[in-house]
């Protein structure tokens, strides 16, 4: 937690209350100004906050221009990620229609719409999505998200290992691909050919940095993706930006 006061404020009490300022897509040196000029105080979460290294706000709470007293606390969700630069388009598929709203708006990207529920707002969940999950695109750069107003039924079947070439599936084994990320519980991953509750330890090819995450989730299947990690996760390992990382996945 960071408290910021304006020189020459005292702590008196009775202190006129104050407008939460405006914080999203603002820089650490902009934050620390903004905040400092406003009294207030805040706390950071999300990459790069325990380190001091994040370099952007994807969210905040209370809103802005929500009225507050002088020197409340707000909370703000940070990234590593560059504000303005590219990034990867997070993955939505599966999601419902609040949650594909806070990943765009946390990726700062726009989307569009289309099938049932599309024009009226009553969709419930994302069906398919262009460009896929993981593609690097520009700054407020718009994707294509397939809508329902219905979750497609599927029936309830056992996870089954796939058996991948080369993979040892019964015993230790590995499998080497490429690594992506998207919004998901930090610590958890997902992967289309090994059981829920596995733990991998995810190791990056170019610089040998490694993180462990335990399935919890399923990603498209086949392809050279051997892994989706979570933001938090991925970070550890190279900047969002990047979007996919070389890796070797073993369990």
């Amino acid at each position: 937690m960071v408290l910021l006061t304006p020189d020459g404020a005292g702590a008196a009490t009775g202190h006129a209350a104050v407008h939460m300022p405006d914080l999203i897509g603002r820089n650490r040196a902009q934050v620390f100004r903004i905040m400092h000029d406003e009294g207030l105080y805040f706390f950071t979460q999300g990459p790069g906050a325990t380190t001091e290294t994040w370099v952007a706000v994807t969210a905040q709470s209370p809103r802005p221009g929500a009225v507050i007293a002088w020197h409340a606390e707000a909370t703000l969700t940070v990234t590593t990620q560059a504000p303005f630069g590219p990034r990867p388009v997070p993955r939505l598929v599966g999601l419902s229609r609040a949650r594909v709203f806070a990943a765009m708006r946390r990726a700062q990207l726009y989307f569009r719409t289309v099938g049932p529920g599309s024009s009226n707002g009553s969709w419930i969940v994302a069906l398919a999505q262009d460009p896929v999950a993981g593609t690097l695109v520009a700054w407020h750069a718009e994707i294509t998200v397939r809508v329902s107003t219905q979750r497609p039924s599927t029936p309830v079947k056992k996870v089954v290992p796939v058996k991948v070439p080369g993979v040892v599936i019964n015993g230790a084994g590995y499998k080497i691909g490429v690594a992506t990320w998207y919004n998901y519980i930090p610590g958890r991953c997902a992967t289309w050919y090994l059981p829920k509750g596995t733990r991998l330890t995810v190791r990056d090819l170019r610089t040998g940095k490694s993180i462990t995450c335990i399935i919890s989730d399923r990603e498209d299947h086949g392809g050279n993706r051997v892994v989706d990690l979570s933001e938090t996760q991925f970070s550890q390992l190279a900047p969002l930006w990047v979007g996919v990382i070389s890796v070797r996945v073993s369990w």
